[in-house]
C-alpha cells in the first residue's frame, strides 16, 4: 500500500503531538514543520487540515491552527456525559445482544491484549472503540449512538495529549480486564452491574489524564 506525502507528513505530526514533541497549545507553523518534515507547504496544509477535522487541532481566527488544550474540567465533563450514556447503551442494548455479539466482543478483547503487547497503539485504540461501539449499537437508537461516536473522538483526543499510556508507550492491561468484566456481567443478564462496570471503567481512564505532565525533551523521537 502506498502511503501518500500527506499521509506522511500527518502522521509524524500526530505523533509528535502525542509524544510531546510539539505542546498543547503550540502554533502549528506550516512553513517550519514543511521545512522540518522535508515536504512542501500544500502537503503539510493538508494534513494540518486533517488534525482539525480530527480535533486535535483547531483554527483560531486571526491567529491560524494550534494544537487543542482542553481544561481539566472539560475532559472530566465529557468523561461524566460519555459515562451515562455508555450506562445507557449497556441497559438499552443488553436485550439484544445475541450469542454471536458476546463471541465478537470476547474477540476483540483479546485483540486489546495483543496489541497492547506489541505496542500498537494506534491499532488499540481502534479495537478498544470498537468494543465501545459495539455495544452502543446493539441499543438501536440512532441518537444515542451518533453522541457517543462524537464523545469517543473528542475522549481520544485527551488521551493522546494527557494520558502517560500514550505518551511513554507502557503497556496498560486495566481496559481489556474492565471490558472482560463489563462482558461478564452483561452474559449474566446483570444489567445492573455491567452498568455500574462500565462508569468505573471510564472513571478509571480519565483518572490517568495528567494535565500537568511533563516528558523529557529528548524521551523518543518522531
Amino acid at each position: 500500500m502506498v502511503v501518500s506525502q500527506e499521509d506522511q507528513a500527518y502522521n509524524k505530526i500526530k505523533v509528535a503531538i502525542s509524544k510531546g514533541y510539539i505542546k498543547k497549545g503550540s502554533k502549528l507553523k506550516e512553513v517550519a514543520l514543511a521545512k522540518s518534515l522535508d515536504m512542501s507547504r500544500a502537503t503539510v496544509k493538508g494534513a494540518i487540515k486533517r488534525l482539525v477535522f480530527e480535533g486535535l487541532a483547531e483554527h483560531i481566527p486571526n491567529k491560524g491552527v494550534s494544537v487543542v488544550n482542553p481544561t481539566l474540567e472539560e475532559i472530566n465533563q465529557s468523561y461524566q456525559v460519555r459515562a451515562q450514556l455508555e450506562q445507557m447503551a449497556i441497559s438499552l442494548a443488553a436485550p439484544n445482544l445475541t450469542p454471536r455479539d458476546y463471541e465478537e466482543l470476547g474477540a476483540l478483547i483479546q485483540q486489546e491484549e495483543t496489541y497492547l503487547e506489541a505496542k500498537s497503539l494506534e491499532r488499540y485504540h481502534e479495537i478498544n472503540d470498537a468494543f465501545h461501539l459495539k455495544i452502543v449499537e446493539k441499543s438501536n437508537n440512532a441518537v444515542l449512538e451518533h453522541y457517543v461516536k462524537e464523545l469517543l473522538q473528542k475522549t481520544t483526543i485527551y488521551l493522546i495529549l494527557f494520558d502517560p499510556f500514550y505518551q511513554l508507550m507502557e503497556v496498560n492491561h486495566l481496559s481489556p480486564d474492565e471490558h472482560r468484566q463489563i462482558l461478564g456481567f452483561l452474559a449474566q443478564k446483570d444489567i445492573e452491574q455491567a452498568g455500574k462496570a462500565m462508569k468505573q471503567h471510564l472513571e478509571s481512564t480519565v483518572g490517568n489524564i495528567d494535565v500537568n505532565q511533563l516528558l523529557p525533551s529528548d524521551y523518543l523521537t518522531v
